[in-house]
């Protein structure tokens, strides 16, 4: 194809996005990178007035815009808005404004209406079904392209300060960790060691070197995301073609929708581009200009797709957070020996099992609700939002809970790296680190059977010991040794249960919860084997416990 023909493909696009790709273009050929170096991004570009993070080609955009120019906010606004709030161009040495030719071109779609031609009323659909609405939408709307300005608000006086953002001097990132764990318990395992990245659809494995073979954590952060990336595509996923072989179109393709959700996650987390990540894409710079100057719709398709890509796993990850945070319950309607209709709640407990979140019925729906919010305020549920759902809802969940716990418990240890001037304090504070009883101890158990299990287990002939265990001092000499004395000092008051047993010692200070619950369950389980041995009768343990009834709207 030759230049003419190159130009015209260009002339045909929208104006927002013919910059983009010469942008892009002139990048690939100046700096053999998608990306500008020594620029530090804030985050994705975002308005200033509604904090709404702009996304796609739009985000694109203003990116390689701020990139070009050296802006360090992250904030953009119109002019029209800045007239509303009396802000002005700042004006350079000569007195000239800086707001000559430095508007940005954003596009987004207005819907109307094909009968009227005016903008569309969405509270047209209220009532409908999604199918209803989805034909409806098909036959009576459609989307009108429409463009305004932005300013970057590093060349406008008058805007709010930004905000100071503290920066650990390790790049060490907690947005960034929290994600990648995130990632490896939950999605595709990661795996570390060797000298290459790479993902594995058919394992459903990334395969990263140890963190101390990367020059810095930007670097590691970089490479992780574009490797996560690349599965989202496996199909239990995003579902995206992933056989193309190193060299072809198929490859260099994916390469590139790959690297651009990678910067797009980069914004989201915090994270700086490196100079090795510009190195590290180098080689696919040919293939990515070449396709880009013969059709400039590759770039925009795998922008598209990047941003399907940064979306998902940022929803994926908020899902998960709502998860942890919300605790589900559902209130069945039963009846009693004697006809009588009563009614119970039922929660998932933390190893997924569907379990009586109070152990008893009650007559009156009202004075279950009013117990439900005397848990809500209980230390235990401390920061959770009760949710209530179907039962059947309840027992999905109690699975995907399961599943989820199991996945975890075959993971490996996430590898932990520190730059060499952090080595020396990691060794010294390598020892064992205290617990936070605050949030832990008799308190903050709900049920009344489990405190009676720790009041019991506190009254024996050794109570010193038990109790300095249960607040988590080392007493054995190993934390091991440690956690087995105190698991097996409850076990002598649970009555055999060990669901019972694992949330009772989830409130001591011997809990890591770095540990695999795997671990903890098998210790449980030997240590209620090793109680029932040495009991003659083999009889259940504690056998009235849990009979009793408790509350102020108890049955009795």
């Amino acid at each position: 194809m030759n230049e003419n023909d190159k130009a015209n493909n260009l002339d045909k696009l929208t104006p927002t996005k013919k910059y983009i790709a010469e942008q892009m273009l002139e990048n690939l050929k100046n700096n053999d990178s998608l990306w500008v170096q020594g620029w530090e991004s804030r985050g994705a570009p975002e308005s200033i007035i509604t904090g709404k993070k702009y996304r796609g080609i739009n985000n694109l955009s203003l990116t390689v815009t701020a990139m070009a120019r050296g802006y360090s906010d992250n904030r953009w606004v119109s002019y029209k808005q800045m007239e509303a709030n009396d802000w002005h161009f700042k004006t350079n040495e000569e007195g000239n404004s800086l707001g000559k030719g430095a508007g940005v071109t954003v596009e987004y779609f207005e819907l109307r209406d094909r009968e009227t031609k005016k903008p569309f009323n969405k509270t047209v659909l209220d009532g409908m079904t999604r199918e209803e609405r989805n034909e409806y939408m098909d036959k009576n709307v459609y989307p009108l392209r429409k463009y305004y300005r932005l300013f970057n608000c590093d060349i406008v006086d008058g805007v709010p300060e930004l905000e100071k953002s503290e920066v650990d001097q390790s790049g060490i990132s907690d947005k960034a960790e929290d994600f990648i764990a995130y990632w490896n318990e939950n999605e595709a395992r990661i795996k570390y060691g060797g000298d290459m990245a790479y993902y594995s659809p058919k394992d459903d494995i990334i395969q990263l070197p140890k963190r101390d073979m990367f020059s810095d954590m930007n670097e590691f952060y970089a490479t992780a995301l574009h490797e996560i990336g690349h599965s989202t595509g496996h199909e239990t996923r995003l579902n995206r073609d992933l056989s193309g072989k190193f060299g072809t179109d198929e490859y260099a393709t994916e390469e590139l929708r790959a690297e651009i959700a990678s910067m797009f996650l980069e914004q989201e987390l915090n994270v700086k581009v490196s100079e090795k990540h510009f190195e590290n894409n180098s080689k696919y710079v040919k293939a990515w200009y070449e396709k880009i100057s013969e059709d400039p719709n590759v770039l925009f398709t795998a922008i598209a797709d990047a941003d399907k890509i940064s979306g998902y796993v940022i929803e994926k990850q908020a899902e998960d957070e709502k998860r942890k945070n919300t605790e589900y319950y559902s209130i069945v309607q039963v009846e009693n020996e004697e006809g009588e209709t009563e009614y119970k709640v039922y929660g998932v407990m933390p190893y997924g099992q569907v379990r009586a979140l109070i152990d008893y019925e009650f007559k009156s729906l009202d004075e279950l609700k009013t117990e439900i919010d005397n848990l809500k305020v209980a230390p235990a549920y401390e920061g959770k939002t009760f949710e209530e759902v179907p039962y059947d809802k309840l027992d999905e969940i109690s699975r995907m809970e399961y599943e989820r716990e199991e996945k975890k418990a075959e993971k490996e240890e996430r590898a932990i790296y520190a730059p060499p001037s952090l080595i020396a304090a990691m060794s010294v504070a390598a020892v064992r680190k205290p617990v936070n009883m605050s949030e832990r101890g008799i308190e903050s158990l709900v049920m009344p059977e489990d405190r009676e299990v720790v009041e019991r287990a506190s009254k024996t002939k050794n109570a010193e010991k038990f109790s300095q265990l249960y607040h988590g001092l080392s007493v054995l000499g190993s934390e091991e040794k440690d956690e087995r004395s105190l698991m097996t000092r409850l076990a002598m008051f649970v009555g055999g249960d060990k669901e019972r047993l694992l949330r009772v010692f989830k409130s001591s200070g011997q809990y890591r919860e770095g540990k695999p619950n795997a671990f903890y369950e098998e210790m449980a389980s030997k240590s209620l084997k090793f109680v029932s041995d040495i009991m003659s009768d083999k009889q259940p343990i504690v056998s009235d416990m849990g009979k009793g009834r408790f509350g102020a709207n108890a049955k009795v």
